[in-house]
C-alpha cells in the first residue's frame, strides 16, 4: 500500500501510534524497544521531505518488515478508517508539519498566501484557484450531502404518497412522464434510437483508433470490450448516450456561442468534442471494469469472461492504467482547461470509491449515506461529469450546467440503486454475471441496508461477519423480503431519476432530445438488466 505509506509519514504522529504505544504486555506479544523504535520510524517516516531519500527508505523497509502481520494489518485498517470518513484529511494537501503550519503567518510563506482551516489543514481548492487566473471555479466539489432518504422511509405499507418534483409518486418504483414530454415513439425520442448516429461505432473508433500499442498482449487485453464480435463486450453504452442527447438537446438553448444553426461549422466542431468526450467517458468506464474486477476477483463481465480471467490480472490491471493514460491524452488534445479538471476529478473518485469498498469489505457493516457517496464516487461521478463537461465543452450558462451535472448525478445513482435491486431478481443470462453476486462477496447493498432498520439485532451480526456463517444467505433474503429492502432500493432509485427529470425539464427547450432524456430516466428505472 505505498499511498498510504506516504501518508502515514505526512501525518503528525498519526492514526495508531498511541494505540501501539499502549498494547498490553502480555506472553510473547510484549512490544520491545526495537519494536517499539521500528513503529516510532515507520510512523515517523515521510520520503517527500528527505533530503537522503533512499538512506531513509531502507530504514523505513526494514522498520516496515519489523512489524508482526497483526499490527500491520491494524495498521492498514486505521488508515482505511481515515480515508473512509466523509472530510477525511488523507484526501487533502497538507502543509511540512502540523507545528510548522500553526507558525506560519497570515501572509504565507515567500509571499504565496495559504489558506489553512481550524486543524491546520490546507484547503486545497482555495490553493489550486489561486495558482491560475480563476476568479470562481468553475468545479465547485458537491457537498454530497443531501440522499432523499426521507421519502423512502421505514414503514410496513403505507397509503399515502409523496410528490417529488411533480414526477415521483411514493410506494411506486415507476416515474410518471411530465406533462409536455411526448409519448416514447421508437423514431422520435427513443433515447437508443436519437442517439444511434452518434454512439453506434464508439467501441470500434476507441478499439481501431485510440488504442493501439507495440504490445500484442496488451493490445489484446486494452480492446478486450470494444472488439467484441457478438456486440457483448461493448455493455449498454449509457454513458455515451447520455453525453450525446445532452449534447444535442443544447443545441436548442442558449451558450456563448449564441443561438448558431445546426450546420453551422462551429456547431459541426462542438459536436466532434463531445463525440470525443462520449468515447473518453467509455474508456474511463470500461478502465475502471478492468480494475474494478481483479480487485473483487469476477469471472465474468458482460456476459464473457473478466478480463483478468482472459490476460491475467498483471495484464489487465496494465490494460486498464493504458486505457487511463489514452483517456487522458484524449481529454487533453480537447484543449479545454475546465473539462480537462472535470474529469479529472472522476479518476480521483474512482479511488476514493474503491478505498470505500475496501472498508466495507474488512468490516462488513456500512451505513446507508456511507454507502450512496461510495456508489457516487464509483458510478455517479463519471456521469455526472460527462454530462457537465458536455455543456462545458459548449460554454453554456450555469444554469444549464448545473442542470447538466444533475441529471447525470441522479441518473448515475439511480442507476446504480437499480443494479444492486436486480441482483436479487436477475440471473446469469439477463445481469451478464451470478445472481446475488454482491451478498456471496459479503457486500451489504441497498436492499441489505434498508432490511437492517428493521432487523438490525439479526442483520447486523450477519453483515458484520460477510454472510460467511451457513443460513447468513437465508437469513438476509428473508429480512430482505419482510422489510420489501428491494423494492424501498427501486423507489429511491425513482426518486433520484425523478430529480434528474426535473433538472431538464426546468433548463431545456422542448425538443426531440429532452424528451428522449426523460424516457432514458425511465428506461434506467425499469430495466431488467
Amino acid at each position: 500500500m505505498p499511498l498510504f505509506r506516504i501518508r502515514i509519514g505526512v501525518q503528525q504522529r498519526p492514526i495508531a501510534a498511541r494505540n501501539f504505544a499502549s498494547t498490553p504486555r502480555s506472553g510473547s506479544n510484549v512490544l520491545k524497544g526495537d519494536l517499539r523504535e521500528a513503529i516510532t520510524s515507520l510512523l515517523r517516516f515521510n520520503p517527500l521531505q528527505s533530503t537522503k531519500s533512499e538512506k531513509n527508505y531502507r530504514h523505513f523497509s526494514s522498520a516496515y518488515s519489523a512489524i508482526p502481520d497483526t499490527i500491520k494489518e491494524s495498521i492498514k485498517s486505521s488508515i482505511l478508517d481515515e480515508a473512509a470518513k466523509k472530510d477525511s484529511s488523507l484526501w487533502d494537501e497538507k502543509p511540512p508539519s502540523i507545528r510548522k503550519a500553526a507558525k506560519l503567518s497570515a501572509n504565507g510563506i515567500n509571499g504565496h498566501h495559504r489558506h489553512f482551516d481550524a486543524r491546520g489543514k490546507v484547503d486545497i481548492e482555495q490553493r489550486l484557484s489561486e495558482v491560475v487566473d480563476v476568479d470562481t471555479p468553475v468545479n465547485k466539489p458537491d457537498p454530497l450531502d443531501e440522499w432523499h432518504l426521507g421519502a423512502v422511509s421505514v414503514r410496513k405499507q403505507s397509503k399515502h404518497t409523496k410528490t417529488i418534483n411533480g414526477y415521483y409518486t411514493g410506494g411506486k418504483t415507476s416515474l410518471t412522464i411530465p406533462e409536455g414530454v411526448a409519448p416514447l415513439v421508437p423514431d422520435v425520442n427513443d433515447p437508443f434510437v436519437l442517439s444511434r448516429p452518434d454512439v453506434h461505432d464508439i467501441s470500434a473508433t476507441i478499439g481501431k483508433d485510440l488504442v493501439g500499442t507495440d504490445h500484442p498482449v496488451l493490445n489484446s487485453a486494452a480492446r478486450y470490450f470494444f472488439n467484441s464480435e457478438d456486440g457483448k463486450g461493448k455493455g449498454k453504452q449509457v454513458r455515451p448516450v447520455m453525453v450525446m442527447l445532452l449534447s444535442r438537446a443544447m443545441m436548442g438553448s442558449n451558450s456563448e456561442l449564441g443561438e448558431l444553426d445546426s450546420n453551422h461549422p462551429y456547431t459541426a466542431h462542438i459536436l466532434k468534442s463531445q463525440r470525443r468526450l462520449a468515447e473518453i467517458t467509455e474508456m474511463i468506464h470500461t478502465a475502471s471494469l478492468f480494475h474494478d474486477d481483479v480487485i473483487d476477483e469476477a469471472d465474468t463481465r458482460r456476459g464473457q469472461p473478466a478480463a483478468h480471467r482472459a490476460f491475467g490480472n498483471k495484464m489487465a490491471i496494465l490494460a486498464g492504467d493504458y486505457l487511463l493514460a489514452r483517456a487522458s491524452i484524449c481529454l487533453a488534445r480537447l484543449r479545454n482547461v475546465d473539462v480537462v479538471e472535470c474529469m479529472s476529478t472522476v479518476i480521483e473518485h474512482l479511488v476514493r470509491g474503491e478505498v470505500l469498498q475496501i472498508k466495507d469489505s474488512r468490516t462488513g457493516v456500512v451505513d446507508m449515506e456511507g454507502y450512496l457517496r461510495k456508489n457516487f464516487y464509483k458510478t455517479a461521478s463519471l456521469m455526472a461529469n460527462s454530462c457537465k463537461s458536455a455543456a462545458l465543452l459548449r460554454r453554456s450558462p450555469p444554469d444549464i450546467i448545473e442542470a447538466a451535472y444533475l441529471y447525470g448525478k441522479h441518473i448515475g445513482v439511480a442507476f446504480q440503486l437499480i443494479d444492486d435491486a436486480l441482483d436479487f431478481e436477475g440471473n446469469e443470462a439477463s445481469l451478464g454475471k451470478p445472481a446475488l453476486a454482491d451478498l456471496n462477496a459479503g457486500l451489504s447493498t441497498a436492499p441489505v441496508l434498508f432490511a437492517a432498520e428493521i432487523h438490525e439485532e439479526e442483520l447486523i451480526p450477519a453483515m458484520a461477519r460477510k454472510f460467511k456463517k451457513t443460513g447468513d444467505i437465508e437469513l438476509a433474503l428473508r429480512c430482505i423480503h419482510e422489510a420489501d429492502g428491494v423494492n424501498r432500493t427501486k423507489e429511491l432509485a425513482a426518486v433520484h431519476a425523478g430529480i434528474a427529470m426535473g433538472a431538464v425539464m426546468e433548463a431545456f427547450e422542448p425538443s426531440p432530445y429532452r424528451d428522449s432524456l426523460v424516457h432514458l430516466a425511465c428506461r434506467v428505472v425499469d430495466r431488467s438488466r
